[in-house]
């Protein structure tokens, strides 16, 4: 983890927010950007925005290799540590500097499998909700939103998960149609017991109807 800004004390924190790779390598430039992400940013600001005034948490979860990741094999190389690829995109570049907020680094699609974001969650206590968004939605969005559920299971938390549609995307390209791939994680997220919502508004109408949100 990255640790920047003022945080108060993890008990205190009954949300918590991620933003899942909003990296400059996945967005304006490399190997793999995709500059229709950044279409994404205002939902995905006003979501910020919201959790900043409500004083809960905001995370961003970044790409962050080492020159040799194995992931390469796979995937071309991206996202090095050290890189202007691994830093968050110019309009929330600031915002890893606020109160109330962390940054972890991830070497492989699962940001779950980063050892202080683990440790953090286990100190969360009395955390109520997570909401997630960024992007590709069916890699590094799915995967991380699946591990965090599957992560409270194994250790007795219940929090209630949501993904919000406006605020995550993928790509299209020879054998991934972007279509068919959102609508595949939408529902592997939700048979994961992640709620999808529309945007932002639809998520605080369910916030009030589950008591999350004062009416």
């Amino acid at each position: 983890m990255k640790n920047i800004s003022k945080m108060k004390n993890l008990l205190e924190y009954k949300k918590a927010l991620y933003t899942i790779d909003m990296n400059n390598g996945f967005v304006n430039f490399g190997a793999m950007a995709n500059p229709e992400y950044n279409k994404l940013v205002p939902e995905q600001l006003k979501l910020i925005n919201q959790f900043r005034k409500e004083g809960e948490l905001v995370n961003f979860i970044l790409e962050g290799h080492s020159q040799d990741a194995v992931e390469f094999s796979s995937y071309p190389e991206h996202c090095i540590l050290g890189t202007k690829e691994a830093d968050l995109i110019p309009q929330f570049y600031d915002e890893q500097f606020k109160d109330n907020t962390a940054l972890f680094y991830k070497n492989s699609i699962n940001g779950m499998f980063n050892r202080s974001l683990q440790d953090m969650i286990q100190n969360f206590k009395n955390l109520r909700e997570v909401v997630f968004q960024g992007v590709c939605a069916d890699l590094c969005v799915m995967d991380f939103a699946r591990g965090y559920a599957r992560y409270l299971d194994e250790i007795n938390r219940q929090a209630k998960l949501f993904v919000v549609k406006s605020g995550i995307d993928t790509f299209d390209a020879p054998g991934h149609n972007r279509e068919e791939w959102l609508n595949i994680a939408y529902k592997v997220m939700e048979q994961a017991g992640i709620e999808v919502v529309e945007n932002v508004e639809e998520l605080n109408e369910r916030e009030k109807v589950l008591g999350l949100r004062a009416i």
